[in-house]
């Protein structure tokens, strides 16, 4: 298997939707994201039947029927793995003034904890940050799920 840019990974688990999947292609290397409707299409149609889809979605198709019908992909972390709030927790108690993090922990509590946590960051004028802990607890969640499947990155 070709070394994977740790970046692709890390780069798809900060854009993740509901509405698609990202995968690992152990023969290439590279990062695929789909759609999981296509996903799904994928899944119960049979080799001969193809959706009627527009131009721009053809390679997608074609994606999604080799990650159906191969076992050369790995699913990446979903958002779920990602635990998202956890990380702003963290975050939050790692925040050296006391102010600052009784105010962000109140924020992530209760309804709109995301909407607030952001709200909060941006008032305390710590976004840049956030960022960066952010983007290095994705990389950490990335490496964790090299090691574990045996990828190696650079």
């Amino acid at each position: 298997m070709p070394t994977v840019r740790l970046t692709d990974i890390v780069d798809a688990l900060e854009i993740q939707f509901d509405e698609s999947s990202s995968f690992l292609d152990l023969d290439s290397g590279q990062v695929e994201t789909v759609s999981v409707d296509l996903l799904r299409e994928a899944e119960e149609s049979d080799d001969d039947e193809a959706p009627d889809l527009p131009d721009w979605q053809q390679q997608e198709w074609e994606i999604a029927k080799r990650i159906v019908s191969t076992d050369r992909f790995r699913r990446l972390p979903t958002k779920f793995d990602v635990h998202e709030w956890a990380i702003m927790e963290e975050f939050s108690l790692e925040v050296k003034s006391d102010v600052v993090r009784e105010d962000l922990l109140r924020a992530i509590h209760g309804a709109g904890a995301f909407r607030m946590f952001k709200d909060t960051i941006r008032r305390h004028r710590i976004e840049a940050a956030w960022f960066a802990f952010r983007a290095e607890a994705l990389r950490q969640i990335a490496l964790d799920w090299c090691e574990e499947h045996d990828i190696v990155w650079e």
